[in-house]
């Protein structure tokens, strides 16, 4: 499952590669086998250990989750009629949480917690519907619910019960994404009913709606690290989306590998605020991005040449710098992991 990784084994005899723009190759790309996804949103998990939970497709009604730690592959097998496990999020303690789905009726999720090789179902809102997309170091997780009256609203599971996080002014839609150790959480929200989402912070028990551009009509928030640094989307007046960032509650557009009118989204920021996601390069062509240092950097730039890998979407970036993504690898979607290489010193050792 992880050739790739060879590499690594004979790289201090080899000479050191270069990217396809002729400079030092920053990444060793490696692969982590097919792995499909629900939306491009929806992201896997990877934690500060470098462990990850993925998913993968066995038959058409049979989807385990993956999760790979260190050189053990463990199986996450689903519920009863929920036979579809799609892993959002796992901690350092090698907690993770996601969704369950049933595959004969699309419409019925369960939020999950698996940790000790067991697997709970978390409490809903009295709808049928659940799903968690985050877990911190202390166990919190959150993610979305539906209500008896249908509506779906934002909770926080501290424990098997969920809290009801509310809705923005008179809307009727709420969902968290991410939660740091502060149990500071962030996503989206309407403001009216059935009216476009906005971006959302929860802090001390407030929901707050984060600033989006003048004249763009929707926004939503992604990730948080545990600084208060959040990074999202936002439409801008010309329809176009673009990835942003947060930092002391004022937005900073973070561009786009395309032109203007190319549309970018961030999906997750670590503590040195280094950013990643997914951005149109040319005219429907999805390329990974890192953002670090006020630059919007296409990853496939960053990693050596003729790998027969184009990297499509960074999911998420620990602390260590480890980039877990999607992308193309021998004619279908590979989950990817890509694992900084030594910065060479004055001697090169």
């Amino acid at each position: 499952m992880k050739a790739a990784t060879v590499f690594l084994a004979i790289a201090a005899i080899l000479p050191r590669l270069t990217s396809a723009q002729g400079v030092p190759a920053r990444y060793t790309v490696v692969d982590e086998g097919p792995s499909l996804v629900r939306t491009l949103t929806d992201t896997p998990g990877l934690n500060n250990q470098g462990d990850i939970a993925i998913w993968h497709s066995v038959t058409a009604s049979l989807m385990p989750a993956l999760v790979i730690h260190g050189k053990e592959t463990i199986t996450i097998e689903g519920d009863k009629d929920f036979s579809l496990v799609f892993p959002a999020d796992l901690n350092d303690q090698l907690t993770v949480v996601g969704t369950l789905q049933q595959p004969q009726d699309l419409r019925f999720t369960h939020a999950f917690k698996w940790s000790d090789r067991h697997l709970e179902i978390l409490g809903s809102l009295g709808g049928p519907y659940s799903t968690a997309t985050a877990i911190n170091a202390a166990g919190q997780v959150v993610g979305s619910a539906q209500l008896k009256d249908g509506t779906r609203h934002a909770v926080l599971w501290q424990g098997k019960e969920p809290r009801d996080l509310g809705v923005l002014g008179q809307g009727d839609y709420s969902s968290a994404r991410d939660l740091n150790n502060k149990s500071e959480v962030v996503g989206e929200a309407n403001i009216v009913r059935n009216g476009q989402p906005q971006a959302f912070v929860w802090r001390a028990g407030k929901l707050q709606q984060l600033p989006g551009f003048p004249g763009g009509t929707d926004c939503s928030a992604q990730a948080i690290n545990n600084a208060g640094v959040i990074t999202g989307s936002c439409e801008l007046p010309s329809s176009t989306r673009h990835a942003v960032i947060w930092r002391n509650g004022v937005i900073k557009d973070l561009g786009t590998l395309g032109d203007e009118d190319a549309p970018s989204t961030a999906l997750d920021i670590n503590a040195q605020q280094q950013v990643v996601g997914t951005s149109e390069a040319t005219s429907d062509h999805l390329r990974a991005f890192l953002w670090e240092k006020g630059k919007i950097i296409n990853l496939n730039q960053l990693i050596a040449p003729h790998t027969g890998w184009i990297l499509l979407v960074a999911s998420r970036i620990n602390d260590k710098g480890e980039i877990l993504g999607r992308g193309y690898f021998h004619g279908s979607i590979h989950a990817f992991v890509l694992e900084p290489d030594p910065v060479p010193t004055a001697h090169g050792k």
